[in-house]
Formats: structure tokens, C-alpha cells, sequence
């Protein structure tokens, strides 16, 4: 199991092992049949997606609200974000140690 990527729910639903975010299983619920490790969010995880989605407003490159909370958790932890979602690649345009891995 590739532990040090979060699978966002586009990767999740390819990958069917893996590391991911409660986020996404709870748009992907079959996800829960998968050999999957769930990172659950903490506080300093909402307190950094507060601040990034300040910056991604004020940069005019607002993304969902959800996703933003999933870059805040892998920033916190360290961990690169494996997605099919180019979106994400705007929050690597203010966070330059943000990790993702997209298509």
C-alpha cells in the first residue's frame, strides 16, 4: 500500500488500496470495500484551509470548499496528493510546498 500519496476520489476509485481522506470515501462509498487508510481531519487542518482558501480568493482561483480542506491535510501531514483534479494545481500557485501529482 503506497501510504505516502492521499488518493483524492478520482485516484481512489482506480487505485482501490491506498491512503485517502474521509472526504472521499464519503463521495465514493464503495471505497470502504478497498484496502483503504483513512486520514480524518483535525482542527489545524481547518485552520489552514481557512487561510488557504483566503489566498486562493485573493488570487481569484477559488476551488470547492472540500478540496481545499484536503490540501490542508496533506500540507499539515506532509503527504503528496495523487488526483485527476487539475483544480488542485491553484493551490500549489500559493503554497509552493503543497505536493500533488496530476495527470
Amino acid at each position: 500500500m503506497e501510504t505516502h500519496k492521499v488518493l483524492d476520489t478520482s485516484a481512489l476509485m482506480e487505485a482501490k488500496s491506498g491512503l485517502t481522506t474521509v472526504f472521499s470515501v464519503v463521495e465514493y462509498p464503495k471505497a470502504v470495500e478497498y484496502d483503504i487508510e483513512i486520514l480524518w481531519p483535525e482542527k489545524e487542518d481547518f485552520i489552514l484551509a481557512i487561510k488557504l482558501m483566503a489566498g486562493l480568493y485573493s488570487a481569484g482561483k477559488p476551488i470547492p470548499g472540500i478540496d481545499v480542506l484536503i490540501a490542508s491535510m496533506c500540507l499539515n501531514r506532509g503527504l503528496e496528493l495523487k488526483t485527476k483534479d487539475r483544480h488542485f494545481l491553484k493551490v500549489k500557485e500559493i503554497r509552493a510546498d503543497f505536493k500533488v501529482e496530476t495527470p
